[in-house]
């Protein structure tokens, strides 16, 4: 009954096509509103929209953290593509900028120990001081270098204050950018034998090998081999003076630092017994000597004191292999 009945209605037909075609097409443009942007992204660029995506300018979201973006379209021109992730760390920029440098120095620069390498003449601070004349005095250290002599010559060099070093080969073996660094800052560096034994107990063959091994080892460091040596504990003997090729560098101010380990007593010693001319024994090993140090710089120089190194000291003076220098010679009376 029902084919014959719209049969008898075409109009009726038509009518049930065209609403079948109205509903499906208010169907596909609700489908269409429910994108949220109108079927274009605010850029032009036809992306799909990122539902978890947040307002321009905000940051991107974790699906863009290898440089793509949610919604797998381009990034806009005005919003740059994020870095990977590994980049905000390790000390770099998070924008991608330079990192910043290491300052602590914990990490010392290896020296050239390249075999005949000579580093540049280094202007040594106070090495035109006529010692004759002005008020000079050597602070000396030894048995180093040590946990503790970065920080020594980070204030010797903040004073503008030349000393000299004698260090112990096996020391430098082990610490040779600080042995390097004590050079290039103006210091001296002298020859203090390999480990420290008593050479005036030792053989002749014996007494040269603890000076020239202690002699290569700081000269593997890049510096010139030294030209002076002070015998540990400044013990020698006729056999030492007679076989070591040296000069021998004692010292007149000892503030026993070893034994009484007490900035305030190291300094008020060295002060104390401080005169021209005078060689001032120390040891950069011991952290309360190098805690001394501020201020014996700073009462010596409000005493008019002028810190140069032992050859500055010496500076005149023709000084003998085998013989012992405690203070710069006084001039004999033929010099005046």
């Amino acid at each position: 009954m029902i084919r014959p009945l719209l049969s008898r209605f075409p109009a009726r037909k038509q009518a049930l096509a065209a609403v079948a075609v109205l509903g499906a097409v208010g169907i596909a443009a609700t489908a269409c509103a429910s994108g949220g942007s109108g079927g274009r992204s605010a850029t032009g660029s036809g992306a799909r929209p990122a539902p978890t995506r947040t307002s321009p300018g905000s940051s991107p979201g974790p699906d863009s953290q290898n440089g793509s973006n949610s919604s797998g379209g381009s990034t806009s021109p005005s919003q740059p593509q994020s870095q990977p992730q590994s980049q905000s760390h390790g000390g770099g920029s998070s924008s991608g900028g330079p990192s910043t440098p290491n300052t602590s120095g914990t990490t010392p620069i290896a020296p050239n120990t390249t075999p005949g390498y000579r580093p540049p003449a280094t202007p040594r601070t106070n090495a035109n001081v006529d010692c004759s004349v002005a008020k000079c005095i050597a602070l000396t250290f030894d048995d180093g270098p040590g946990p503790d002599t970065g920080r020594l010559l980070d204030l010797l060099k903040a004073q503008n204050v030349p000393a000299t070093f004698f260090v112990l080969g096996d020391q430098a073996v082990k610490y040779p950018a600080l042995v390097n660094r004590e050079y290039a800052e103006g210091n001296e560096v002298g020859n203090h034998t390999w480990d420290h034994k008593d050479l005036s107990t030792l053989s002749a063959v014996a007494v040269q090998n603890e000076i020239n091994r202690a002699a290569d080892a700081i000269a593997a460091t890049g510096i010139p081999r030294p030209t002076l040596v002070r015998p540990p504990y400044g013990a020698v003997d006729d056999t030492v003076r007679t076989v070591a090729g040296f000069p021998f560098i004692m010292w007149r101010v000892d503030p026993e630092d070893w034994k009484y380990p007490d900035p305030t007593r190291i300094a008020d010693q060295i002060v104390g017994h401080a005169k021209p001319g005078r060689i001032v024994l120390s040891h950069d090993t011991h952290k309360t000597t190098v805690d001394a140090m501020p201020a014996v710089i700073q009462r010596l120089k409000q005493q008019g004191y002028t810190f140069v190194t032992v050859s500055t000291l010496m500076k005149g003076t023709a000084l003998q292999n085998g013989k012992s220098y405690f203070n710069r010679p006084a001039a004999s009376s033929t010099q005046h």
